[in-house]
């Protein structure tokens, strides 16, 4: 999401404007510490990958006042809040909350009155406020934190589709030219989407009650869901519709990508609750958290191939929580007796983990709990006859380290023998997740008792490392027999 302009940051930091202005020379801080996050050894402290950016944002002065704040402080917020949820998400949450702090106080300056002429001013305050909408979104779904600006509390217009270059030229895009910015405008109506969502899925009791709670409440938020999901996808422009077969070039595969994730991890976030749920059926559910895992894994090993660069927060949390949700989804295929062919998909999310551990202190956490929740399906079984010996071992050198796991090599041969192609469908509609369902094979055989109480007993939750914790003591108490979701309320 971008806040800055390009062409005005950059002719002010010409200026020297940094020298003179703190604000502005906070926002040029913070800019540093954020792009340190590349592999760049000259921006670490002492030699250690993950002091990066650490000596920009020590110089930054913070200034504790309560009157309107300037587009540079607000811009300085925005960043910091990106550069710390690769620290610790408490910290990030800190952060963001002054950040909301300010945007409120500043939401006349973004709502003028008609006939108001747009200038630069009005369009940085709009990228500056979706760019917090967007962050809020994100942090609170993976942290469970409840959202604090809803969808009705403002009514801002979204930014213009107009690349920077442009706004000299009357705000005006070529005809026949993507804008970069169709992108900001794509996920700032997928965040809405989550925002509104989000409330009406995850509310208190009392919440629902105010909002018109009733029987069919259920059916109705998670219908009213799927058709706003479908709307979206269908309005996504053609350079950022996401093909792996053919994907798009430059910045345009950077942000195809990042939509193709954020989209199914939406969907993830939405239809996991479901899964043991009488209000609304489960194998549905069920398949969609399934099948939108293995696009996240996929498209997050295409786009690293590619750039090979540290992935931004929200596709490592996306790969964590798809790499949960193939890891649970293979321990309950195996106690049914059917086929598994996702074990590969979860190598390659530990992989992507591993890959960002030594510049994001959640992901060395995330994959140790990755591979702890893999662990339960030790001892893995043996490989079949029809092995496959072309499969690449780089894919499986993050996880030696796993004792559990060190029988599991000549295993994923074993899966690849498999019919069942493991590279999902570019863009997929509900109605197309839907149908998918149909290939899961015998669902009822997969919907026992343990493998609902397993599902119901992993965190909502998602980046509470104690709640983790709690639920892989629990599986390690219990055994496989136990009911999971007792266990773990009673602790």
């Amino acid at each position: 999401m971008p806040i800055l302009h390009r062409p005005s940051f950059e002719r002010s930091i010409a200026e020297g404007l940094h020298l003179t202005d703190m604000e502005f020379g906070g926002t040029l801080l913070s800019v540093l510490a954020v792009a340190s996050t590349r592999k760049t050894p000259r921006v670490f402290v002492n030699g250690q990958t993950l002091s990066s950016g650490s000596k920009f944002v020590n110089q930054i002065r913070f200034r504790r006042r309560f009157f309107d704040p300037t587009i540079y402080e607000v811009q300085m917020y925005g960043l910091l809040t990106l550069f710390c949820c690769r620290i610790i998400g408490t910290s990030s949450l800190l952060v963001l909350s002054r950040t909301q702090f300010l945007m409120s106080q500043r939401t006349h300056i973004i709502r003028k009155p008609d006939g108001h002429k747009l200038n630069a001013e009005d369009e940085l305050w709009k990228r500056a406020f979706w760019s917090f909408v967007a962050l809020e979104r994100m942090c609170c779904l993976f942290t469970g934190r409840p959202m604090s600006l809803h969808t009705d509390d403002y009514d801002v217009d979204l930014p213009l589709e107009v690349d920077d270059e442009y706004w000299d030229r009357g705000f005006v895009q070529p005809l026949g030219k993507p804008s970069q910015l169709s992108y900001t405008v794509c996920y700032s109506r997928i965040c809405e989407i989550l925002g509104d969502t989000y409330r009406r899925v995850y509310a208190s009791k009392k919440a629902k009650i105010r909002m018109g709670w009733d029987a069919e409440w259920e059916q109705r938020a998670v219908a009213d869901f799927d058709s706003s999901m479908n709307d979206y996808l269908d309005s996504v422009p053609p350079h950022l519709r996401w093909d792996p077969e053919n994907p798009p070039e430059g910045t345009f595969f950077d942000q195809s990508a990042a939509l193709h994730i954020a989209y199914n991890y939406i969907l993830i976030t939405m239809h996991r609750k479901y899964i043991q749920n009488t209000s609304v059926p489960s194998v549905p559910s069920l398949s969609i958290c399934a099948t939108s895992a293995r696009a996240i894994i996929h498209t997050a090993d295409v786009w690293l191939k590619k750039r090979q660069r540290v992935p931004l927060p929200i596709i490592i949390t996306a790969v964590f929580v798809s790499g949960v949700i193939l890891a649970l989804y293979a321990l309950g295929t195996k106690q049914a007796g059917l086929p598994n062919k996702d074990l590969v998909q979860v190598a390659t999310a530990m992989e992507i983990l591993k890959f960002a551990e030594s510049r994001s202190q959640p992901a060395g956490r995330l994959w140790e709990l990755l591979g702890e929740i893999w662990s339960f399906d030790d001892p893995l079984p043996p490989p079949n006859k029809n092995e496959i010996d072309s499969i690449d071992p780089a894919k499986l050198s993050t996880l030696v380290q796993q004792p559990q796991l060190e029988q599991s090599c000549n295993f994923w041969n074993s899966i690849l023998a498999s019919d069942q192609s493991l590279e999902p469908a570019p863009e997929m509609s509900l109605e197309q997740l839907l149908a998918d369902a149909n290939g899961l094979g015998p669902m009822d055989r997969l919907l026992h008792d343990d493998f609902l109480s397993m599902w119901m007993a992993a965190p909502t939750n998602f980046g509470n490392i104690e709640q983790w914790d709690t639920f892989i003591d629990n599986r390690g108490a219990n055994g496989d027999g136990a009911n999971w979701s007792d266990s773990f309320e009673r602790s």
